[in-house]
């Protein structure tokens, strides 16, 4: 007989309550839960984080609380704004480096750590 042990996903870090809001997303974004978001300066609104961008979303600023998908246009979602973030549990872009992780949410109320 085998046996299996059960360990469950640590998403948090720490034990700082997230907070949650409500924010619109632009079109075509398609992402999981936990996946870093920033904010365009000129529009408000919410996509996929981009740590090369210029137009404000190379800045993380939230964690998508689901899964989004707005390949039909723009709509509203609950976004993550707070919390203290198990760093593996996040959803990072394939192409990001280590650098730019560590920096992805400075300023915010979003932290994250390996743990």
């Amino acid at each position: 007989m085998t046996t299996e042990k059960y360990v469950p996903s640590q998403e948090l870090a720490g034990s700082e309550v997230p907070h949650f809001a409500s924010c619109n997303v632009g079109g075509s974004v398609t992402c999981d839960r936990l996946t870093p978001l920033g904010l365009v300066t000129a529009t408000g609104l919410v996509v996929l984080w981009d740590p090369d961008a210029t137009n404000g979303s190379e800045k993380a600023v939230y964690l998508s609380a689901y899964g989004i998908d707005t390949t039909a246009g723009q709509a509203k979602h609950k976004v993550i704004k707070s919390g203290h973030w198990n760093s593996d549990a996040i959803k990072w872009p394939e192409d990001v480096t280590d650098l730019q992780k560590s920096i992805a949410f400075v300023g915010t109320p979003l932290s994250h750590e390996a743990i």
